[in-house]
């Protein structure tokens, strides 16, 4: 994979090199006054790259390192500035390119006008201090080896099916489907899980609606999450339980009101099963609920949210219940852990299993926090000194009391992301501008990176860059 023009942790750096090769090119013959610096400045920071891109890939570095590498981030995006303003000019009406061809004249005239040889002198300048501060810092010191390239991994396959084969569930999935069902009464049944980030509230309220569902003539699940569209997510059930008014629905543009009252009257004397996940904000829960009847025909809700005060506000019947997410043991721990690493439960190497221990005690029994740093060490050397370094990188540990708000997760997450290659974390971190639980095109995402900058080829075609990119970034992702 041929390195970004632009990314999170390297600016513009990339994309400033390749432009500096076109002002060397033959259409550029004229620049004869600057030549030598754009040279000087293409060379220099071909040089300067290397360790730019290592500490772009490092999580820890000093206070020293970061402002060097911050301060040749803005002067990368200050030097595109630049080279773009004239390359704009120059295509765009202060100086037409079939005249300059024939003529120095008006190119000299276009570099005057705009003080473009002194713009580059300066930025040379700039340079050149930053080398000079980087040689007095020592900052060479952390380039230890050439950046990593990652292949497609050929046990992805493997990896999916493991997360099917999932750990402890089957009791849970029982304990909510009992209630579910044998409740005597045929009111309509709430039934709230309730838990902290990572236990596995979403997994088990779809396992359960996986094995029932197909018992209720209508069905449907939608994630809720922090700031929903609920118009979208009206939407969403209604395409599920009735693709003909969905399509109605979309012609005519109806509004939250409407969608209200439509499935209100598909599900009115029906027996249904919904999956409500992810609510984080009572009012939310109130305006979702409205649109679900009550009735008399068995019909069933599961709710997940990881705040009690939702939880209960989901429990407003006697009838309702609520289940309160247990964290892993210690031995369904283990098995998980070494099931994603060793492909069985039980065969962790002895030089691993001191190791090991520590590890799953600092993951507090929460599920994610097991399969998201198994699957780091999966892919690694089972180098006992490397599962250190690895135990080490976690912090104080896990806790499921503390791991309500999702920093802990967010702690562990981390450690996948920095094990991700630079250009990957640029195009992960793109993702960020959609809204969440957002549908996303692959398409439209694929064009957005080539447009931003962040996909370069040295083989011409962008969009197969973009194209090995993305498998790339969703192979990383469903390995960690």
């Amino acid at each position: 994979m041929v390195g970004l023009g632009v990314g999170v942790g390297t600016g513009a750096l990339g994309s400033v090199i390749g432009k500096l090769a076109t002002l060397l090119g033959d259409e550029y013959t004229m620049l004869k006054r600057v030549r030598k610096d754009i040279a000087f400045l293409k060379r220099e920071l071909r040089r300067m790259q290397i360790l730019v891109d290592t500490l772009a890939d490092m999580e820890e570095l000093d206070e020293l390192a970061k402002d060097w590498k911050g301060s040749m981030r803005d002067l990368s995006y200050d030097m595109e500035e630049c080279i773009d303003r004239f390359m704009l000019r120059l295509g765009n009406g202060d100086a037409r390119p079939r005249f300059v061809k024939r003529t120095a004249r008006g190119l000299k005239a276009l570099f005057a006008r705009h003080g473009i040889g002194t713009q580059i002198k300066e930025i040379k300048a700039r340079v050149e201090e930053e080398n000079l501060r980087r040689q007095r810092l020592n900052l060479d010191k952390y380039i230890v080896s050439p950046t990593r390239t990652v292949a497609i991994d050929p046990r992805l396959a493997a990896f999916h099916g493991v997360a099917k084969g999932l750990v402890a569930i089957d009791g849970r999935r029982d304990q909510v489907i009992s209630w579910l069902l044998t409740e005597e009464s045929e009111e309509l049944k709430v039934v709230a899980i309730v838990g902290g980030g990572g236990l596995g509230k979403t997994t088990l309220a779809m396992e359960t609606y996986r094995k029932i569902g197909g018992n209720y003539q209508y069905r449907a699940s939608v994630s809720v999450s922090r700031t929903p569209d609920l118009e979208k997510l009206l939407k969403d059930v209604l395409s599920q339980i009735d693709e003909a008014a969905f399509s109605k629905c979309q012609s005519e543009r109806w509004e939250k009101d409407q969608l209200i009252r439509q499935i209100q009257r598909i599900l009115t004397g029906k027996r249904y099963f919904l999956v409500i996940d992810d609510i984080w904000i009572e009012h939310h829960w109130e305006i979702l609920r409205a649109a679900f009847p009550e009735n008399n025909n068995g019909s069933r809700i599961i709710a997940t949210t990881r705040i009690t005060k939702v939880a209960k506000s989901c429990c407003s019947n006697s009838g309702d219940q609520l289940y309160q997410m247990p964290p892993l043991n210690d031995v369904d721990s283990r098995r998980l852990f070494f099931k994603i690493i060793f492909h069985s439960e039980n065969s962790c190497p002895i030089q691993l299993q001191d190791v090991s221990a520590r590890i799953l005690k600092k993951c507090g029994g929460l599920p994610l926090a097991i399969i998201t740093i198994a699957s780091l060490l999966s892919h690694k050397h089972q180098n006992p000194n490397e599962w250190e370094r690895l135990h080490d990188s976690i912090g104080a540990g896990l806790s499921y009391e503390s791991g309500g708000d999702g920093r802990d997760m967010r702690h562990i997450l981390l450690l996948s992301y920095w094990d991700l290659p630079q250009h990957l974390k640029t195009c992960l971190l793109y993702l960020s501008i959609y809204p969440e639980d957002e549908e996303i095109l692959c398409e439209e995402l694929k064009w957005k990176w080539i447009a931003e900058g962040f996909i370069a080829t040295k083989r011409g075609n962008l969009y197969q860059e973009a194209d090995s990119c993305f498998n790339e970034l969703v192979n990383e992702l469903v390995n960690s």
